[in-house]
């Protein structure tokens, strides 16, 4: 029998901080509907907002805990789904969180099965009833948490509830161990970097020149020398398909169509400017987005890396949107080591790119197998045993 969600489990908005209340830095960090990604872990990144630890006298339902779901009550359409209204993601940190006014939390009822309704929102077509119940402009809308209340559902028995969110889940517990080995990687490849090229700790250190404290034959550069800068290309025409589409948050979707195969440097144009991003293979950029491909071998990570350490935002050439131009790239200035070193250094971390490569491409499969089973097992399409 089909039965309104508020049944089973109640949406609350947040609590409603004053301005003066958040910090770039502080003790609690404060989750917006930015910060609720589409069906993965909280974001948390440099845009986020703190308050100090006196607000964790608040109401606890404003607590964001381990395993909680998190449902976004303001954002766009569907057809947007990185930032559209009704996505819901999970905390899987064992960290709290508060939770802002227009990010909700979901609660369910003490017998419900917490993954079962994390999937069950998940869902295509209740995504679909959620934007469809939205109201507002044609870039922004909201729901409210009993618009939400009211979608009605076949609910089965808990048992099968449970059985559909231990398969699902499973799928989910795999991403989260290889998304932990990736970011591992990541920070040794970070990390070897700046044992490199900051603390000029490099192969061979010991018996390098140095000349006003930088190594002999390294000399400075115009981006301009080095990298070819692209503009990204609107995206909302392009059908489905494996090849990822970037946006300034990181992969906004997977079409059928790409603007370059190969090492790319990705630079947000409007945005968040300090999100730069590496990636190797077939990719889209969106039009608000630039794409930089190398001029010399064997520098590509290189140059990302040291883009990371560049402060974007300082560069910031917007008014009310934070931007960015080809202009004040191109004339940004890099050390650059000798070509030995850059081999070496490519060869080195190269390794752990390729060992990351593979585990977002096993993401990617496990990703698609929990996307193929989610619809039919909601349905009952699919039986549990």
């Amino acid at each position: 029998m089909r039965e309104k969600f508020c049944k089973h489990f109640d949406v609350i908005s947040g609590y409603a901080f004053k301005s003066a209340d958040l910090r770039a830095d502080g003790d609690i960090p404060v989750i917006k509907i930015g910060n609720i990604s589409s069906g993965a872990d909280v974001v948390e990144d440099s845009s986020t907002q703190y308050v100090s630890k006196d607000f964790l006298k608040i109401n606890e339902k404003y607590h964001i805990k381990k395993e909680d779901i998190l449902i976004s009550l303001t954002g766009s359409h569907i057809n947007q789904p990185n930032s559209m209204v009704g996505r819901v993601c999970r905390n899987y940190r064992d960290r709290i969180y508060l939770l802002n006014q227009r990010a909700g939390k979901v609660i369910p009822k003490e017998i419900e099965s917490r993954d079962y309704i994390f999937y069950l929102l998940s869902s295509k077509c209740i995504k679909e009833d959620i934007a469809n119940r939205a109201y507002g402009a044609a870039n922004q809308v909201n729901i409210s948490p009993s618009a939400i209340g009211n979608i009605k559902w076949d609910f089965p028995s808990i048992d099968i509830q449970k059985k559909i969110g231990d398969v699902l889940s499973s799928f989910d517990n795999l991403i989260e161990i290889n998304n932990k080995r990736i970011k591992i990687l990541e920070q040794m490849a970070e990390n070897l970097y700046k044992e490199w090229f900051v603390r000029f700790r490099f192969l061979g250190y010991e018996t390098a020149e140095f000349v006003d404290g930088v190594p002999k034959r390294w000399e400075y550069q115009k981006l301009k020398r080095l990298l070819e800068i692209f503009y990204g290309k609107d995206h909302k025409k392009i059908a489905d398909g494996d090849i990822p589409i970037f946006g300034s948050g990181g992969i906004m979707r997977y079409g059928n169509k790409s603007l370059h195969d190969g090492e790319v440097i990705l630079i947000p144009r409007k945005g968040t400017l300090n999100n730069i991003m590496y990636y190797s293979g077939k990719v889209w950029t969106v039009d608000t987005m630039f794409y930089a491909v190398s001029q010399i071998p064997n520098t590509a990570k290189y140059i990302y890396y040291t883009l990371n350490n560049f402060d974007m935002e300082s560069y910031n050439s917007g008014a009310a949107l934070p931007s960015m131009t080809t202009a004040i790239l191109y004339n940004l200035k890099i050390l650059l080591p000798d070509e030995k070193t850059l081999e070496k250094y490519d060869s080195f971390v190269g390794k752990l790119f390729e060992e990351k490569e593979c585990l977002e491409k096993q993401n990617q499969n496990l990703i698609k197998q929990r996307d193929y089973l989610l619809p039919r097992l909601m349905s009952g399409k699919l039986q549990v045993k």
